[in-house]
Parts: structure tokens; sequence; C-alpha cells
């Protein structure tokens, strides 16, 4: 989960749009809170200090404990810190060590969607949404109809040609072919078929 209030490309989007960003989202390479999407460089994070608390933690964990730290890294001498690098902590909980089992758990899951999801919604709201539908629900639409693309000006004019020009490419086929290279253990590079993924920490 990212903790910024915003993500860096809505701050690209504003420049290219022309628009002012929200009030303390992003901020000048000093530090400063700006709403000028032309001199903001990075956002700032969600929930002021909290959210600033929760990217240490967030780091820590996925970065520092992985062998991979990427916040001294970017702020160290050596250029090579700055190149872009992707971290990941996977934690795996059983259930059942918490006195119940996966069926217990689950259940208890859909009662708290359940009744979050039928809380009163707000006048302008289309109803109450968990986490990550909105953004779903966003994927599909752009899967069937294409993604808008931002408006450019003067030297960055050059884009892809009209819509008329350029028909949008059907959707992509979630069971057509793909072209990723298959992992080891889905048996397409040395490990067996069904094997887990290894882990492995630098």
């Amino acid at each position: 989960m990212a903790t910024a209030t915003i993500a860096l490309g809505k701050i690209r989007q504003a420049r290219a749009d022309g628009t002012r960003l929200p009030e303390n989202a992003a901020a000048t390479g000093d530090g400063t809170p700006t709403t000028d999407a032309e001199r903001a460089v990075m956002p700032l994070p969600l929930g002021g200090a909290k959210g600033s608390g929760m990217s240490l933690a967030f780091e820590l964990l996925t970065g520092v404990l992985v062998g991979v730290p990427i916040f001294s890294a970017f702020h160290s001498a050596d250029p090579a810190g700055r190149e872009h690098g992707q971290n990941a902590l996977l934690i795996a909980l059983d259930p059942a060590e918490f006195g119940g089992g996966a069926a217990d758990f689950t259940g208890a899951v859909d009662t708290t969607l359940d009744t979050l999801k039928g809380l009163p919604a707000a006048e302008d709201a289309a109803g109450v949404y968990c986490p990550g539908e909105r953004g779903a629900a966003v994927a599909a639409e752009r899967g069937g109809n294409g993604c808008r693309s931002p408006r450019r000006s003067g030297a960055n004019s050059s884009g892809p040609p009209p819509p008329s020009a350029s028909p949008r490419p059907p959707p992509c086929d979630p069971a057509g072919p793909t072209r990723r290279r298959p992992h080891a253990w889905e048996g397409g590079g040395g490990g067996t078929a069904g094997d887990p993924p290894p882990l492995r920490m630098r």
C-alpha cells in the first residue's frame, strides 16, 4: 500500500492538464507543501506524521528486513542507489493459530465486509466501497473501453494520432497467450513443477 496522499502519476497528470493539486498532497524539492503541479516533485504522506511513521515502518519491513533498503540507498552518495527498486514482503498467517479455523475467519471477514457495505452512503456517493473495489471497477471499465490520454502542449505536443486514425485495440483476453516467462515452479525453468518459489534474502 502506498502511504502517499496521491500517486506521483497524479502530479504528472495535473501538470499535463494544467490543474492544481489538492492541499497538503505534494511538496516542492525543499519539502514545502504546494498545490502547484509545476513546482511539485514529490507526494506527501497521507495522515501527516502518522502516515510518515507508516512509511518508515513499511521501509523497515519491506526493505531493510529483506536486505534491500531503498531509503538509505536513495540518499547515499552512490548514484546506483537512485535506480528504481521494487521490494515486497509476504507474511502468511494461519487462522488456526489464533484459536479458530479458516472457515471461522472467512465467515467473520464476510460479516465485517457486509456490515461495511450496509452502512449508509453519503448523498453524492454511489455506495460504500471496500478497499480496492473502485480500482477494480475502473480496471474493468478501462479494459473494455481503453484509457484516457492526458492532454499535451508545447514541446510535448507529439503524441498518438486522433482516435479516428488509431482504432482502439480489442481488450486483452485473460485466457489468451501470454509472453511472460514461466516461473520455475510452473515447470518453465530450473525447478520442479508444483514446487513453491524459493525464498531468497540478500
